[in-house]
């Protein structure tokens, strides 16, 4: 399974909104919201016009529905104790200040003191798919959950979930969003992540302290 943790320390990040213009998910957009993890709308207005225009690219039927867009350092490190709670008690034979231990980890839920998450850029979305209905599409596996029905090739799953998948990633990829593979619901564009994933020497969203 692909993890954060094999990419190396921080490229050259480079800002180019040096006021982030940032925006709140809007319904009426056609952009639906899942507040199960975070009440949070924020995103930078330069990925939600993305999300806009990958809408188009959708067959008749899909929408896009996001879990979660910008997260707070406090909400990061949150997460990270939880998944290093959980990973800890699957293998109490490693040591937990191993790297090996932070590699791990750091497959679901970057690492706050490291690298930091997509999320904390506004740059990253958590997405699925819903019908027009409101009803979710079978994906093969929850947002956020953290099995190996995560990795987004996981073979574990429905022909239907296959398709979703590529559905949902088809439409995204046409507008310059990229898959985090260890996380089918994972995508971004400009941050850290991005740039590692498309060879960019330049990630172009920095961090928000808001």
């Amino acid at each position: 399974m692909f993890s954060d943790a094999d990419l190396p320390e921080p490229l050259v990040i480079c800002d180019i909104e040096l006021q982030p213009v940032l925006v709140e998910i809007d319904d009426k957009d056609g952009i639906f919201f899942n507040d199960t993890y975070s009440s949070v709308r924020i995103i930078r207005k330069y990925i939600y016009d993305l999300l806009i225009k990958a809408k188009e690219h959708l067959p008749k039927g899909y929408n896009f529905v996001i879990y979660e867009a910008y997260r707070t350092k406090e909400t990061q490190v949150k997460l990270w104790e939880e998944i290093v709670a959980i990973e800890a008690a699957k293998n109490p034979q490693i040591d937990v200040s191993s790297e090996e231990f932070a590699a791990i980890c750091d497959r679901f839920v970057a690492n706050p003191y490291r690298q930091g998450s997509g999320h904390q850029s506004g740059a990253a979305i958590d997405v699925s798919l819903i019908d027009d209905a409101g009803i979710e599409c079978d994906m093969g596996g929850k947002v956020r959950g953290f099995d190996k029905t995560a990795d987004f090739m996981c073979p574990d799953i429905s022909p239907q979930a296959k398709k979703n998948r590529i559905i949902l990633k088809d439409a995204l990829e046409k507008v310059g969003l990229v898959n985090y593979p260890s996380e089918w619901w994972h995508y971004s564009f400009g941050d850290r992540l991005w740039a590692r994933l498309t060879g960019s020497k330049i990630a172009i969203f920095n961090k928000l302290d808001i």
